[in-house]
């Protein structure tokens, strides 16, 4: 055998091996992290459960708070908070969380989930086999990612080292290779210029070590292939979003005809006749039919278009004008308290005039017999945003829709197209805001949207 196959043989052994430890050590380490993690929430959170079951049944909210305020100053924990059986923050370490509705579901036995850069944990608060509510304790991970990225980063000079090791190795080798690698490069060339359509071919009189480079070259282009195919099918999704939104427009125009027929018709049609209520109908529907194609070719935009800077002040009041009639027809009191004079957003006023239309009309259609709207702004420094809360003392939503309120098609009204929520999170979210729902069932609802202020507004 060669020399040169000795040492390849060796140098690929030897750099698999490596790669194995790499793998080895940070699979095992991670776990090993991950499992201490785990054994502290766990603790920490049963200890904070257990701690809660007297303050929990006799309601003392004080004592509460004390508990999730000495789990906060544990280690790496970032927030803590108690939840009784009713779904209801009854102590937070983030004292604005008190009093919201929790929307998920209670555990009935101890749940861990890793979510990105934090690690959750629930245990259920029991009293004799009865579940009165939860502790959950929030923990940073970023210490113990960052142990994992320094792991990583040793074995990865590790791995440098290994290839400073391949560039000696070359240098070893006989002429003989160093030519026919030129010819590879050639070939490497021409396959870019005929952008993959021929086979990558290496010269049968090359080495084996040319022809296994051939071959791990051909491998990579298979895998761009696959990357420009997976990129071209993503393009043709895009085109059947823009033909869907042609086909929407395509609808309208027979709609708009339709509907100037029925007002000729009306005309021609005598008064008290039982033919103006089909045409009634029908100019009823129509309108429907617009509304939702609105919302849905509104939904399938992909960005905002026309962005720009604009008094957050002036674009509510605008909006409340716009809706006045429908405000007096209902008997809708409008309590208005703006903290945010000056103060400018860079959004696009249509679609964010469309998102405060579409809540504000929630809350008037949650008020069946009149009642109170409660509309307020709020600079918050510290996150550089501002936020706008928009509250009603109506119907509120039932806790078990809570979850799905966002879903595109989902709605709890009868003639509910499902849209102007979803609308609603996705305009916000593109605006690089957020918005969020509290409902109390029977009650009331509050409606809180947050964006980021302009520069000129930041402290």
């Amino acid at each position: 055998m060669p020399l040169q196959s000795k040492v390849l043989i060796f140098f690929t052994v030897l750099l698999l091996l490596i790669t194995f430890q790499w793998l080895f050590f940070i699979t095992h380490e991670e776990k090993l992290l991950k499992d201490e993690k785990e054994s502290q929430g766990i603790v920490l959170t049963r200890t904070l459960a257990q701690l809660s079951v007297n303050p929990l049944v006799s309601y003392q909210i004080t004592r509460l708070e004390g508990l999730v305020d000495s789990i906060k100053s544990e280690r790496d924990v970032v927030s803590a908070r108690v939840v009784n059986s009713q779904f209801l923050v009854l102590a937070d370490t983030r004292r604005e969380n008190e009093g919201w509705i929790y929307s998920g579901k209670l555990p009935e036995k101890p749940e861990l989930n890793f979510t990105g850069t934090v690690l959750v944990v629930r245990e259920p608060i029991e009293v004799i086999s009865r579940i009165y509510g939860m502790a959950e304790v929030v923990f940073s991970l970023e210490e113990m990612n960052r142990k994992i990225m320094h792991s990583r980063i040793t074995f990865s000079v590790l791995l440098l080292i290994e290839l400073l090791l391949s560039i000696l190795f070359a240098i070893f080798l006989e002429i003989q290779v160093i030519r026919p690698l030129g010819e590879v490069a050639a070939e490497v060339e021409d396959m870019t210029k005929a952008e993959f359509r021929d086979v990558f071919n290496v010269s049968r009189h090359s080495s084996v070590e040319i022809r296994k480079v051939g071959e791990a070259l051909e491998d990579m282009r298979n895998k761009l292939l696959e990357n420009r195919n997976e990129m071209v099918s993503k393009a043709k999704f895009a085109t059947m979003g823009k033909i869907a939104f042609n086909l929407a427009h395509e609808i309208r125009n027979p709609l708009e005809a339709i509907s100037g027929a029925v007002e000729i018709l009306g005309d021609e049609i005598e008064e008290g006749s039982d033919k103006n209520d089909y045409l009634a109908i029908i100019k009823d529907e129509v309108e429907n039919l617009n509304e939702y194609l609105s919302e849905f070719l509104e939904f399938t935009r992909s960005q905002p278009r026309n962005r720009e800077a604009s008094a957050l002040d002036d674009l509510i009041k605008d909006t409340l004008l716009l809706l006045n009639p429908l405000i007096k027809k209902n008997r809708i009191n409008i309590v208005s308290r703006f903290n945010s004079f000056g103060v400018n957003i860079f959004v696009d006023t249509n679609q964010f005039k469309r998102v405060l239309l579409n809540i504000l009309i929630n809350s008037i259609e949650a008020l069946p017999e009149g009642g109170i709207i409660n509309i307020s702004t709020e600079i918050e420094h510290e996150n550089n945003g501002v936020t706008v809360l928009v509250k009603d003392n109506g119907t509120g939503i039932h806790k078990k829709y809570m979850e799905r309120i966002f879903e595109p098609y989902f709605s709890t009204k009868k003639n509910g197209s499902g849209i102007g929520l979803a609308l609603c999170k996705k305009v916000i979210e593109q605006h690089e805001g957020s918005i969020e729902i509290r409902s109390v069932y029977g009650r009331e609802t509050e409606v809180r949207i947050t964006l980021p202020l302009l520069k000129e507004n930041q402290r």
